[in-house]
């Protein structure tokens, strides 16, 4: 994807917060998966320390980042590493996966009809997020965080290193 500068200001005009900052650690309702991701020092749901706000109300120092039905635009964080999310603020989600006990229970993965839209780069706060294939535990794990925290919708499209060019055009 290119971006010109005037792109930026677009995506910044439309988004809720554009923020510098390094992912600290991951968010996962499976503790063991969670130590797993958290060893190899990176992630792509988590939390995510903000040194620095360029467009925002935040009075928090962390806000925890989400990913769900972004497919190939996922953004993989290294722990450490500086970056720049222009994000999108997501209230509550909503699971819209197919479901029964007894399906539940034999663990089988099945998909709902509707395809889910593209991913937003910016965009103002999503008050419903519409989660079509994610694990219903994980939905609700995620719904008690938006509760009382800052949750944050980003991907590798609207992601970018501090120090990269585009990085360095939404930090100015």
């Amino acid at each position: 994807m290119s971006l010109t500068k005037k792109d930026v200001k677009k995506i910044t005009k439309n988004a809720d917060y554009v923020l510098l900052g390094t992912a600290v650690e991951n968010v996962h309702h499976n503790d063991s998966i969670k130590a797993t991701l958290d060893s190899e020092k990176f992630g792509i749901d988590l939390k995510f320390k903000v040194e620095k706000i360029y467009k925002g109300n935040l009075k928090t120092e962390f806000v925890f980042i989400n990913q769900f039905e972004t497919g190939n635009c996922i953004q993989a964080f290294r722990f450490g590493e500086k970056y720049i999310i222009v994000g999108t603020r997501i209230e509550k989600f909503e699971n819209l996966r197919p479901f029964s006990e007894a399906v539940y229970k034999e663990d089988k993965i099945f998909e709902t009809v509707a395809s889910p839209p593209p991913p937003p780069i910016g965009g103002l706060t999503i008050r419903k997020m519409k989660c079509y294939n994610i694990e219903m535990e994980l939905v609700e794990h995620w719904n008690k965080i938006a509760e009382n925290e800052i949750v944050v919708y980003t991907n590798q499209c609207s992601s970018f290193y501090a120090e990269s060019t585009y990085g360095k055009y939404f930090s100015k």
